[in-house]
């Protein structure tokens, strides 16, 4: 397996030790299009590595909902080829990338509930896990889904790890980052594979998180334009900041600049250093699985 199984990306500063793990902080993306990684140093608070795995994509992969067994079964090639992932790490984060998740309030929250919250807007198999994140900076919980093919996999290899949904993770990041900014009328899209989220601020608080999916620019133009309008955002006015699979001469935002003027990329987080390897890709790329460590979920 390990033959077939190489990275898309790889990233990684001649500095990193693999043979003492200790030290480092592992965050993983489990996702419908593959798996990736990064490694932070936590004694020096810099990023030392990344990497990113794909898998083989389906026909139904735009409109999957969940990881399947073959992906899961995939993993263990990943593993094999990086044996040193296996080391002990002074913690192992993974965050978790489908669409069965929903926000519930701390006041409307009960625990005992969690498989009904979920279910009014999803479909759950009947051997999925339903499990939850505290925001605290939201004041929400995160119920989602957490397939028993993953879990399984997961917790064979890194027992002790640290389970989070990627909204968590998203929504958490951006309120901490921004707290003590201006933002007046302020959309984060978070561009993934075939899906992109969105997070809606004003007055400095988070007011709408939503993520769909999407195979044209149109469709891409057309939901964002929607949000706007259930907002009442003026798209004149708006502050579009974007972050992960996207480029700026990409037909996606060339659609997107003629109903939107104020776009930007989001910079890479100063909380955090990064290795000079890190150069080769965009700021904006890949900044949900990088900012995992700014979370405490």
């Amino acid at each position: 397996m390990a033959d077939f199984v190489k990275p898309s990306i790889s990233l990684v500063d001649e500095s990193l030790d693999k043979n003492n793990t200790e030290q480092y902080r592992l965050s993983i993306r489990l996702a419908l299009d593959g798996f990736s990684f990064c490694v932070l140093n936590s004694q020096t608070n810099k990023y030392l590595a990344f990497e990113l795995f794909q898998f083989p994509i389906s026909p139904g992969h735009v409109l999957a909902s969940n990881l399947s067994d073959a992906q899961a079964n995939f993993i263990d090639g990943i593993l094999y080829a990086r044996k040193w992932l296996l080391q002990p790490f002074e913690s192992v984060h993974v965050v978790l990338e489908n669409s069965k998740a929903t926000l519930i309030p701390f006041p409307l929250f009960e625990a005992g509930d969690k498989d009904l919250y979920l279910k009014f807007n999803h479909y759950l198999r009947a051997d999925e896990q339903v499990v939850y994140d505290k925001l605290n900076n939201l004041e929400a919980y995160n119920v989602y889904a957490l397939p028993p093919a993953i879990r399984d996999k997961v917790f064979s290899f890194f027992p002790r790890c640290n389970f989070s949904h990627f909204s968590s993770t998203l929504i958490e990041s951006l309120i901490i980052r921004y707290k003590n900014q201006d933002l007046p009328e302020t959309i984060f899209a978070n561009v993934r594979s075939n899906h992109f989220d969105m997070v809606g601020f004003r007055d400095q608080k988070m007011v709408y998180f939503n993520s769909f999916a999407y195979r044209t620019k149109e469709d891409f133009t057309y939901f964002l334009i929607f949000v706007m309008e259930q907002l009442s955002i003026n798209p004149e006015n708006v502050r579009l900041v974007l972050m992960g699979e996207i480029e700026r001469r990409s037909p996606v935002f060339e659609t997107i600049y003629t109903y939107v003027r104020n776009v930007s990329f989001i910079d890479r987080n100063e909380a955090f250093e990064y290795s000079y390897v890190f150069d080769r890709i965009p700021d904006h790329y890949y900044y949900n699985l990088l900012n995992v460590n700014l979370c405490g979920l």
